[in-house]
């Protein structure tokens, strides 16, 4: 996960989107200058078919890679950790829950201009595992079309699409691998990721419960006055997150014509997310798990989606990052009381 995020522009084309701001053009460095480095990625989700249906299966990824002209060479580690949902223990280690994690080696070289790239695992071994019956089961190695935009990494292929986040601290492979057994050679193995192994409430997790806000006054593609906000409630148990946020999108008409749409010289939207999270010390991340329209709008575009975040938290703000852009929440202001004279 990033250790720091950097500020970022803001400027969203859709009236209703779930994309609240967007990288620069000016500001999107190349492969062939940005790949090099660390990068991480995260996923939570309750599995919803087959026989494991209602377990967590929590899921972490980092990449170690390096660059010589356009050759790209490294590795990634990537962990998974299974929860059974209703307390019962895996047949695998007897235990409610399991973490397995994998080494993969790839090879790689940048295309065209270097603003992307394709990526090869060329092989797989297994650092170890809690249980040797709890070893993920064995999948061809994939190849990845790859592209950068500023510290965002996005790896695709027919099946899979991933989105890594620059980092700048590291630590997957150093907890989980250091302490692991020698690597054992693996044809290929399942795939996944972990952020937390069963971890309880932490001194050094940040608070970040309680209400944010995000503001942004823009122009329209069209010209007009566009005004968004957001406001999340946040609600945390220790290093889980969970609660909803609303964003209001507020559009003015700035030469005087009505909206045939609304029949107004503006229009507002609004909409409510839920979403849940996990937080590791001051690291953040949050997945949008549904959307709700409060104020239905002939205006409405309908071009919403469902986006995952991680970032840093700190007292008074949290820098999120996702895959289309940025952005920083802060505390709202206390309402200070003033004397008239």
């Amino acid at each position: 996960m990033r250790g720091a995020v950097l500020a970022l522009a803001f400027a969203c084309g859709s009236f209703a989107s779930g994309c609240h701001g967007q990288f620069p053009a000016s500001a999107t460095p190349t492969l062939f200058s940005s790949l090099a480095g660390i990068w991480s990625g995260f996923q939570k989700e309750t599995i919803s078919e087959g026989v494991a249906v209602g377990d967590t299966h929590i899921a972490k990824q980092e990449w170690h890679l390096t660059q010589t002209g356009r050759r790209i060479s490294g590795y990634y580690v990537e962990a998974e950790t299974f929860v059974s949902g209703d307390g019962r223990p895996y047949v695998c280690n007897r235990q409610p829950q399991f973490s397995t994690v994998t080494r993969f080696d790839i090879s790689g070289t940048l295309e065209g201009d270097g603003t992307s790239a394709q990526i090869q695992e060329t092989r797989a071994a297994l650092p170890g595992a809690e249980t040797e019956s709890c070893a993920p089961r064995p999948r061809t190695l994939r190849q990845y079309h790859a592209r950068v935009n500023g510290d965002l990494l996005v790896l695709a292929n027919d099946s899979v699409r991933e989105m890594l986040y620059r980092s700048f601290e590291g630590g997957l492979v150093e907890a989980m691998v250091a302490t692991s057994p020698a690597p054992k050679p693996a044809a290929a193995v399942g795939a996944g990721p972990e952020l937390v192994r069963g971890r309880g409430p932490s001194a050094a997790d940040a608070d970040v419960g309680g209400i944010w806000v995000w503001e942004h006054r823009t122009a329209s593609p069209e010209g007009d006055e566009k005004i968004e906000r957001e406001e999340w409630h946040v609600e945390q148990d220790g290093p889980d997150l969970h609660g909803y946020y609303d964003r209001s999108v507020h559009q003015i008409s700035t030469d005087g014509h009505a909206y045939r749409c609304s029949m107004a010289l503006d229009f507002r939207l609004v909409t409510r997310y839920q979403f849940t999270g996990q937080l590791r010390d001051s690291k953040i991340a949050i997945f949008e798990k549904s959307f709700e329209v409060l104020s239905p709008n002939a205006c409405d575009n309908g071009k919403r989606r469902l986006d995952a975040y991680e970032g840093a938290a700190s007292p008074d703000e949290l820098r999120l990052i996702w895959e289309r852009g940025a952005q920083v929440l802060r505390r709202p202001r206390p309402d200070v009381p003033t004397q008239r004279f």
